[in-house]
């Protein structure tokens, strides 16, 4: 009867320090909202990649690059409107090419130089671009 008693303290004790041990891991291995909050990034991110202007012929080509100067995400869209439908969302710093600005829209036409939406093209807000090699107003800064 000891040895029952001993054996399901035992087990009970095991089950309780799992418990108490996958607590511990949850609860350090999840940033609070507040640490979460006080990562900041800088003002301003220098740019590593470099665009040859000389591999497409075009002489003028690195002055229509732009960056997606966001704190999440870029909104490209099918048309210069913004209740037109969504194409996807390009992250911050994604290096963009001007084709045209579309007159009288906030609106720019632009194809998508790096990452994975590589030579997409669609419309974008030209509030949350900036050229290329010019300092970033949104990267790094709180909300």
């Amino acid at each position: 009867m000891a040895k029952k008693l001993i054996v399901s303290f035992l087990c009970v004790a095991l089950i309780a320090g799992i418990i108490f041990a996958g607590s511990l891991f949850l609860y350090f291995a999840i940033p609070s909202q507040e640490a979460m909050s006080s990562i900041s990034l800088p003002s301003t991110v220098e740019d590593t990649v470099s665009i040859d202007d000389s591999s497409s012929g075009n002489e003028e080509k690195g002055e229509d690059i732009y960056v997606a100067d966001v704190h999440q995400s870029l909104t490209l869209r099918e048309h210069p409107d913004s209740n037109s439908a969504e194409i996807t969302s390009l992250l911050p710093m994604t290096h963009l090419q001007v084709m045209e600005f579309i007159e009288g829209t906030d609106y720019a036409y632009v194809e998508v130089l790096t990452g994975e939406k590589e030579s997409y093209k669609g419309y974008v807000n030209c509030g949350y671009i900036t050229p290329l090699g010019e300092e970033t107003i949104r990267i790094g800064t709180e909300e």
